[in-house]
């Protein structure tokens, strides 16, 4: 039994803990939170965020789109390309036409909490 698990352990190892089982869904929402944190759509829109995955073995690729509520069902705005990586779970601009990363997208960091006041 010891014999079977034993490559199963040594190939989880092999990547950091927080990559094991990125599943695409997860991907996208890792977009989508940047995407929100970034206003990628415009500050103060309201609306839903779609991802469209694309067939590349190294990252997850998806086309961003967002769709506003006072708009036609039929027209949604394209974002751009992006890419997760399943490793370290960042996200990247795509190039689709060198099929290569671009620059990274980094959320504006959280601000502090402040320690609540004693009367």
């Amino acid at each position: 039994m010891f014999r079977l698990l034993l490559p199963a352990l040594l190939a989880a190892q092999a990547l950091p803990a927080h990559a094991v089982g990125l599943t695409e869904r997860q991907a996208c929402l890792k977009l989508i939170g940047t995407a929100r944190a970034l206003h990628l759509a415009g500050p103060n829109k309201r609306g839903d965020y779609r991802c469209k995955r694309h067939p590349v073995d190294t990252d997850f690729v998806f086309t961003l789109r967002f769709d506003g509520p006072g708009e036609p069902r039929d027209e949604s705005h394209l974002l751009g390309h992006f890419a997760v990586d399943k490793a370290t779970r960042e996200v990247y601009q795509w190039d689709r036409t060198t099929g290569q990363r671009g620059a990274v997208l980094a959320p504006p960091p959280r601000a502090a909490r402040k320690p609540a006041k004693s009367p």
